[in-house]
């Protein structure tokens, strides 16, 4: 299944909810047929990385912007290809 990496800046206050909200993150991957593989705390100009394994783009994209909504977050994502795809590729050029 396709990678994906979403990028999340939060857009209000944070208060609470961090393990509810994670189970609700879990949840609606479950429901959009995706499985989160990584969650990262970031310093700098985005606060959360999530490494999520996605049917489609379409689906990454619907994922992405309901967990967004979820957690009241800007988001970025985009397509990742792990290191030996990148690497036969790079070797192709």
């Amino acid at each position: 299944m396709p990678s994906y990496v979403s990028l999340f800046k939060y857009t209000g206050a944070i208060e609470g909810g961090g393990p509810e909200r994670f189970a609700k993150a879990q949840q609606i991957a479950a429901e959009e047929n995706c499985e989160i593989t990584g969650v990262y705390g970031l310093l700098g100009a985005y606060d959360i990385l999530a490494i999520v394994d996605c049917p489609d783009n379409r689906t990454a994209m619907k994922f992405a912007a309901k967990i967004g909504n979820l957690i009241g977050a800007k988001t970025q994502t985009m397509p990742a290809i792990e290191r030996d795809d990148l690497l036969q590729l790079l070797a192709e050029l």
